[in-house]
């Protein structure tokens, strides 16, 4: 009589339970492989933003201005009436995206009468990659951190409809050390209030120069990183073309749409620690410096927001506050 072979139960269940072992300690491997190349897009972002704010700089003798108006001053500006460009617009030629800009006519129209404009305002909607970090897991829209639409017509503010989402960024401008500042800034990326063209010698700035950053270009932070939500904290992330004028969450004329702050540790995520810098990353977020390198720093790298420059998360912020630190 032919014998038939074949497995036993345990034989079978041996197995499997071999496989499910294999797999469990693949999928880490693969995930780790995959956010480790997202993350690496990531910092090849940051440097492609290096290079275009030292092309702007190398073209205007200046960095672009963290935010612009041709027509208000930041501190009469409503909630909903008026809107402000900031320096994500401002870059788009440098970053090889003329065609958005030209099509937005940044600084020759305000923002919020480019999205009135239907045309405008579809760009103003189109996900742009190169301010998106692939680790991220945010919308495209900003459905958080709307902008002015219908300013023009008397709108009041954006609690009643007056305003629209537009693109997501995962970057923000390093506007102070401590504070969330229109006035006083320390930072890299500070307020400007410019009277005409964005790009028109003519009118008022106050933007810094390579001069102006003298404790160092390597030692002081330009852009960084913002989350989308991080453990259930939403941190909202950041827009790309600009941002309202005084809104609930910031005193200071909507800088929290495009800049960041240090009284927020890394990676924060406490009520509003949306004004501060964070990534999906583990352990930290990747910063853009002055001089163009981009930098990992620690979520456990000195900080404490006592109001005075006194922590190294501070003094890299600060540009010109005569205590250079190195990166750690």
């Amino acid at each position: 009589m032919k014998r038939v072979r074949g497995f036993t139960l345990i034989e079978l269940l041996v197995v499997i339970a071999i496989i499910a072992i294999l797999i469990a300690l693949l999928l880490p491997a693969v995930q780790q492989a995959r956010e480790a190349a997202r993350r690496s897009q990531c910092k090849g972002n940051l440097k492609q933003i290096g290079i275009a704010l030292h092309n702007y700089h190398d073209t205007y003798g200046y960095f672009p201005p963290g935010q612009n108006s041709q027509t208000r001053w930041m501190n009469s500006c409503p909630e909903g009436q008026c809107g402000q460009w900031s320096w994500g617009a401002f870059l788009l030629p440098q970053l090889e995206l003329t065609n958005v800009y030209e099509a937005l006519d940044v600084g020759d129209v305000e923002l919020n009468q480019a999205t009135n404009d239907a045309t405008r305002r579809a760009v103003l909607q189109t996900p742009l990659q190169i301010f998106r970090c692939p680790s991220d897991t945010g919308p495209d829209l900003n459905t958080d951190q709307p902008v002015p639409s219908d300013a023009a017509a008397g709108g009041t503010n954006c609690d009643n409809g007056n305003c629209v989402p537009v693109a997501t960024s995962n970057y923000v401008g390093s506007n102070h050390s401590h504070n969330l500042e229109r006035n006083q800034w320390n930072g890299f990326m500070g307020r400007a209030v410019r009277l005409g063209p964005a790009n028109n010698p003519s009118g008022r700035r106050r933007q810094n120069r390579m001069r102006d950053i003298t404790d160092g270009t390597s030692n002081s932070i330009a852009i960084g990183e913002r989350a989308w939500e991080i453990q259930g904290t939403r941190l909202q992330a950041a827009v790309v073309f600009g941002q309202n004028g005084d809104t609930g969450n910031n005193n200071n004329q909507g800088l929290v749409y495009a800049h960041g702050a240090g009284r927020w540790g890394i990676n924060g995520t406490c009520n509003d620690c949306d004004r501060g810098f964070s990534s999906l990353h583990t352990g930290g977020s990747q910063f853009l410096f002055a001089d163009g390198a981009v930098r990992f720093l620690s979520e456990n790298i000195q900080h404490n927001n006592n109001g005075a420059i006194n922590s190294t998360f501070e003094r890299l912020i600060a540009i010109a506050d005569g205590q250079p630190v190195e990166v750690p």
